[in-house]
């Protein structure tokens, strides 16, 4: 395996008030419709595999994803964060054996990334380097992380991915990408409304409000 994408899909969606993963994308929940993207990007690729991180105890959305080629994997009951779904996912990778050369993360409530988005984002990945997309610069998701920094993410398991960034800070590559759906996380039901809408081009709106070279908040909370 040269490339995993990791989708993390464990968050409890305090905020949206709901399962935001179940919130209906062209009548398709959202956590399929990003799944889909991390499977179409996978299939341009020559060796890469999906996995999907979700709760501990997640009984309605892993039936759901019995028919798709991806490995389902659950969570610690606590905590959750981002923090620990990565490193949960990476030794998962390492008892199995697989040493990728870099490490997709994906949000589970990013659906509107293109999968062109995620490959040219891994075919600028180096084992040595973390890269994360630009858009009119704001920094998104998804990033990739390099094999040389996989087992740290094991002692990082209660941090967020900003923290990450800025401990590495010397190895992070900005690329950017022409997608402004990597600066539209959903975390609030005002977030999915606007993000539904299209313009007159068909591209989805960002979320507003972003910092220019500002990482997004930590999603899927």
């Amino acid at each position: 395996m040269e490339y995993s994408i990791v989708v993390l899909a464990a968050g409890y969606s305090h905020r949206f008030g709901s399962d935001k993963r179940l919130a209906s994308i062209q009548g398709e929940p959202m956590v399929l419709r990003t799944l889909q993207t991390a499977l179409d990007a996978a299939s341009a690729l020559e060796d890469a595999e999906v996995q999907v991180v979700l709760r501990a105890r997640d009984p309605v959305i892993a039936n759901g994803l019995k028919k798709m080629p991806v490995q389902v994997l659950h969570a610690p009951v606590w905590p959750v964060g981002i923090g620990t779904s990565l490193a949960f996912a990476v030794e998962n990778l390492q008892r199995a054996g697989a040493n990728p050369k870099a490490v997709l993360v994906c949000m589970g409530d990013m659906p509107f990334v293109e999968p062109e988005t995620l490959v040219s984002i891994l075919q600028n990945a180096r084992e040595d380097r973390i890269h994360v997309p630009v858009c009119a610069g704001t920094r998104g998701y998804p990033i990739a992380i390099g094999r040389k920094y996989l087992s740290a993410l094991s002692r990082l398991r209660n941090t967020g991915m900003e923290k990450v960034l800025r401990i590495f800070a010397d190895a992070v590559v900005d690329v950017e990408v022409s997608d402004p759906a990597i600066n539209c996380d959903i975390n609030r039901p005002d977030d999915f409304h606007a993000a539904v809408r299209q313009d007159l081009f068909g591209k989805i709106f960002a979320s507003p409000g972003k910092v220019s070279g500002e990482l997004l908040p930590s999603p899927l909370e």
